[in-house]
């Protein structure tokens, strides 16, 4: 795939995990998707650790602060693209969301806020500057896919389409599963938990994409992981597993249908 230059309003961008140890989960990582770390000073001897491939930025991951450990477990964020960060945050609590934190320059990057859906997910808002987002997708070690697991699927598709302008439509298929879509692409899904799924709370899922996802899932667990959901095929769609990371941040690992 081309480098990526720019995302349309509305669409996820990024990805970033917060973890409780950033050697362990920079070493897991990489083993796992071959990334290579570029780290930038966020002060007092802090980094933000943006991951690339071939050069390209892919995602990023920082170590939470004594605080934010004892409130938050690791986990995966999502951004998602804006045009005007402050416009958009403003409208959270309106549409029945929660602003966790009002938005603020990230140096010459963007700007940004962190958010709550009525559901409970966390998400974030984007506006860019010199950063744009993944500029790498849809390869090997690449995010491909986003998606909210959630306890109200329809609802969350009102809030989403109302904050970021999205459009929604069912996929086709005996599963229930609703896609949000930016200027006609395909850009994320939601979906009801279900009652054969571990307990969790609402959450925004990243996908990566792999080469075989059997053999990714073993070594995931060869590193220190834990499979949650066995490689499962999606017809006409792709084979998927869901993972936890050894600092306990759950994602997914994906390889699409040959087209």
């Amino acid at each position: 795939m081309p480098e990526v230059k720019k995302y349309a309003p509305g669409s996820p961008s990024w990805v970033e995990l917060a973890t409780t140890d950033e050697k362990g989960a920079l070493a897991f990582y990489r083993a796992l998707f071959s990334w290579k770390d570029s780290p930038q000073p966020m002060g007092e001897g802090r980094f933000y650790h943006i991951q690339q491939i071939r050069g390209l930025d892919a995602a990023a991951l920082y170590e939470q602060s004594p605080e934010e450990k004892k409130s938050m477990p690791a986990h995966w964020t999502v951004y998602f693209t804006v045009a005007h960060v402050d416009q958009t945050a403003a409208r959270v609590k309106g549409l029945g969301g929660n602003l966790v934190m009002p938005p603020f320059d990230v140096m010459e990057a963007g700007r940004m806020a962190m958010a709550q859906d009525p559901l409970g997910a966390f998400f974030a808002l984007w506006q860019p500057k010199n950063h744009i987002g993944c500029r790498i997708r849809d390869e090997v070690g690449a995010l491909n896919w986003v998606e909210l697991v959630t306890t109200d699927s329809k609802k969350a598709a009102r809030f989403y389409s109302a904050l970021l302008g999205l459009e929604t439509s069912k996929m086709p298929g005996p599963m229930d599963y609703t896609l949000l879509r930016v200027a006609g692409k395909d850009v994320a899904g939601i979906f009801d938990m279900t009652k054969d799924m571990p307990p969790m709370p609402p959450a925004w899922m990243a996908y990566f994409e792999v080469g075989v996802v059997g053999r990714a899932a073993k070594k995931a667990q060869s590193l220190g992981g834990k499979v949650l959901l066995q490689p499962k095929t999606i017809p006409e769609v792709g084979r998927f597993a869901a993972v936890q990371d050894p600092q306990g941040a759950v994602f997914s690992i994906f390889k699409p249908s040959a087209m």
